[in-house]
């Protein structure tokens, strides 16, 4: 009996080979990846901003508590999609099946393993999830497709929380799932009008958290992973900057209080991308940025989903890093609402203020995009004669008084010269 035991056993050496062979065979790509969880030092910052509310959008997520409620919803607006198809069985089967065809494809996509969701667990997940957000995105564009009882759109909140939910980097599920699915389900003799690309479906769902222009958004310019990358595309700089480093290092500049007792105006900008910052002559042009709890979760997921990223890429990190230094203390918040170029929707303005110092610590950030921009702003701060001319303003020109009691002095003086002067071409004459 002991002699059986002993050839029935696997040698331990051949053991733990074979798990590592195992390993090393389902390892995903390190170059495909585009969907992972944000790290901990950054959910240290503002855990709230990463995690859904209300919604699950692929396998990170899903099954947790506070998410479950969702999942009947799903089921009816993917119901409501399919009904639409010339046949809800087959369309629901050509899914299925496009889904799977694309398994080791989609796990590629996420820096982490799924393979607790077997083939059909994650294609039946993917193709709820999908369906859901293609109709969600239909109804929110084609006002005629929405039901009387919808509670999505008949709830107040949900729409924007729902618009919240689908931007986080760990709530995503690749486009290309979402473009199959658009091309399976959404027929335009169905929907009896004239029917968007499934890119500026997506962008109107999302366009009210954003101050970007329709009209003037390539989407074509870049491929899309997922929705969260779709929006980034949507924020690329009009202009591009070869040497994003300037002439040297990095120069930081002082908060926009400081700069603005120094001469430097701030103005509001009516460019269509927030991120396309100016100065020229002593004006910085900043185009608006509305601030409120749905848009500081997506620019905090936007920066988790630079950190991959490389060189100029980060230009959103950027941004927030370059407002980090305008922003110090209250008082430039409330400068820049004067200005309006802040919209603040968020709170007070310490919650402002506090949100900006915040907002990019323990971030790592390779190439700063406005590097030449700070160097030609603290190239006027530090020209002497733009000071002295900011100090005699701010420290003579407040005071009516002051003012008159110099114009006065100045045209007793110009009379003094002048009479001075006709008295020296008499004695001349």
């Amino acid at each position: 009996m002991a002699q059986l035991q002993l050839t029935n056993q696997v040698p331990a050496e051949k053991t733990w080979q074979e798990s590592i062979k195992i390993d090393i065979a389902n390892l995903n790509p390190l170059s495909n990846w585009s969907i992972w969880r944000v790290p901990n030092n950054l959910l240290a910052v503002n855990k709230d901003a990463y995690g859904p509310h209300i919604i699950s959008i692929g396998p990170l997520h899903h099954g947790e508590q506070s998410v479950v409620a969702m999942e009947v919803h799903k089921l009816h607006y993917m119901l409501s999609l399919l009904a639409r198809t010339p046949d809800r069985a087959t369309s629901l089967d050509e899914c299925g099946k496009a889904i799977l065809r694309f398994d080791k494809h989609i796990r590629a996509c996420y820096a982490e393993p799924i393979d607790k969701y077997r083939e059909n667990d994650l294609a039946k997940m993917l193709l709820v999830d999908g369906c859901f957000m293609l109709e969600l995105f239909l109804r929110f564009s084609l006002a005629d497709l929405r039901l009387q009882d919808d509670p999505v759109f008949n709830t107040t909140w949900m729409v924007s929380t729902l618009r919240r939910d689908l931007a986080l980097l760990e709530n995503q599920i690749p486009f290309f799932v979402l473009e199959w699915l658009f091309k399976l389900t959404v027929k335009p003799s169905a929907i009896g009008q004239s029917l968007p690309s499934l890119p500026e479906l997506a962008f109107d769902f999302f366009k009210q958290a954003l101050y970007i222009d329709k009209e003037t958004l390539d989407i074509s310019r870049r491929t899309v992973p997922h929705l969260l990358g779709l929006i980034h595309n949507s924020y690329m700089p009009s202009s591009s900057r070869p040497n994003p480093r300037g002439r040297g290092g990095w120069e930081f500049i002082h908060c926009s209080s400081v700069l603005h007792d120094n001469g430097i105006e701030f103005e509001r900008d009516a460019t269509n991308n927030p991120f396309d910052l100016k100065f020229k002559k002593g004006v910085f042009k900043i185009p608006p940025l509305r601030i409120n709890d749905s848009t500081v979760s997506l620019f905090q997921n936007l920066i988790a989903y630079e950190q991959r990223f490389h060189g100029s890429q980060q230009y959103i990190t950027s941004y927030f890093l370059l407002m980090d230094r305008l922003i110090d203390t209250t008082s430039d918040v409330e400068l820049l609402v004067q200005r309006r170029i802040l919209e603040n929707d968020f709170g007070s303005w310490e919650d402002v203020s506090a949100f900006f110092n915040s907002i990019c610590k323990q971030i790592v950030l390779q190439d700063f995009y406005y590097a030449r921009l700070c160097e030609d702003v603290n190239a006027h701060y530090n020209t002497r004669w733009y000071r002295y001319k900011a100090d005699f303003k701010r420290n003579h020109c407040k005071n009516p008084w002051v003012i008159i009691s110099l114009v006065a002095g100045f045209a007793l003086l110009s009379l003094t010269a002048l009479q001075t002067v006709y008295s020296v071409l008499g004695n001349y004459k």
